[in-house]
């Protein structure tokens, strides 16, 4: 049966191509044959043959127009049908790289904090060095003005008759009057560093204050340091990991079809590991880089080196614990390391690493921070 539009589904096609939103379709009208004559109210068994038929089309459409509706509403998004799937390599770069930039933003903001705890400490250690010398002169001016007043008591009972009978009165008067300056003058002095004392002695107070809540502060970055470090070393270990299983991958790609490594992410932690009791050693993916560093015989790698350790590049203090040549901390050398783009180096124990390696850490740091981390004794 054909109307007057075609088929429904045609309909149906040419309005959805057009862009025509959800118009009304075309009733099954099928045209009248018979004779204007034979027309009449009453229906004949063809007019109930023809209602069927209009019935069944426009059923037959409905069901048309449904199957495209639910078409349209089936399909997936092309954006969802063409998203790619995630890459571990690429997760773990950028992950990685996320990571060194907060490793290096709160290694600098500890180094912050360390050279302000530093001038508090020093302010502090030079006030407490000031206030006994000021109250050893005070003491010794005191005993001054008691030995002049002692004397002159002595002299004035041993002159009281010759003050009596003599004739030049006046000259013992000046004589009084000159000592009772001199030990007004001394008292005065007396007062003066007195009053040293307690205003230094008042500014040690305020700056040990000061002191103790830097301490704390440094305290806190430092935990927020260690974390960040001890997440930047398992998200390197990470992406080693992955690197080595892709090239071993590609390796042997040719004739072995080798699975996609099954990776998990490390998991977040706030706490330190804790300190070994024996010296760690390097990872087994750990290259040490040979030869000597051109810094090596710098004068402040010198000093430090012979300050910290004697020069032994093997040197472990487990009260830190303390590593190597330069005594790192290992979060901060991860720091340093990271910050100077060694990455190979993070997470390799300062102690296990060749002097090339430890040179080179050591001098990144004192380029980045100067001596303060070592306390600027060199």
């Amino acid at each position: 049966m054909a109307t007057r539009s075609g088929s429904g589904l045609a309909w149906l096609h040419r309005h959805r191509s057009a862009g025509v939103g959800r118009p009304r379709p075309p009733a099954c009208d099928f045209p009248d044959t018979m004779p204007a004559s034979d027309r009449s109210p009453i229906p004949r068994p063809r007019d109930g043959a023809r209602r069927v038929a209009t019935a069944v089309c426009s059923l037959l459409v409905a069901l048309g127009a449904a199957g495209g509706l639910a078409g349209t509403l089936g399909a997936p998004p092309a954006a969802a049908q063409s998203k790619p799937s995630p890459d571990p390599l690429a997760d773990a770069d950028q992950t990685v790289a996320r990571l060194r930039r907060q490793a290096d933003a709160a290694g600098a903001q500890y180094f912050a904090e360390l050279g302000r705890f530093a001038t508090l400490d020093r302010q502090v250690a030079d006030l407490e060095a000031q206030i006994p010398q000021l109250q050893q002169r005070a003491r010794k001016l005191r005993a001054e003005v008691r030995r002049r007043a002692v004397a002159a008591y002595e002299q004035a009972n041993g002159q009281l008759a010759a003050l009596i009978d003599s004739a030049d009165s006046l000259d013992l008067a000046r004589r009084a009057k000159l000592l009772d300056r001199l030990n007004a003058r001394d008292d005065d002095a007396v007062t003066e560093l007195n009053a040293s004392v307690a205003d230094l002695s008042a500014q040690r107070d305020r700056l040990r204050g000061a002191r103790q809540a830097e301490a704390a502060a440094l305290e806190q970055v430092r935990r927020q340091g260690d974390a960040i470090n001890a997440t930047l070393t398992a998200a390197v270990e990470r992406q080693r990991a992955l690197h080595a299983a892709a090239a071993a991958a590609a390796a042997t790609a040719t004739t072995t079809t080798v699975a996609p490594p099954t990776t998990s992410r490390p998991a977040r932690s706030n706490t330190p590991p804790a300190a070994p009791s024996a010296p760690p050693s390097a990872p087994a993916t750990y290259t040490p880089t040979p030869g000597v560093h051109p810094h090596h015989d710098d004068p402040f790698l010198v000093c430090t080196r012979a300050r910290e350790s004697g020069g032994r590049y093997d040197a472990y203090n487990p009260a830190g614990p303390y590593l190597g040549a330069y005594q790192f901390l290992q979060a901060t050398w991860n720091g340093a390391a990271n910050h100077a783009g060694r990455l190979d180096l993070v997470g390799v124990p300062a102690n296990a690493a060749s002097q090339y390696d430890q040179d080179d850490v050591a001098w990144a740091l004192y380029q980045w921070q100067g001596n303060a981390p070592w306390g600027g004794s060199c």
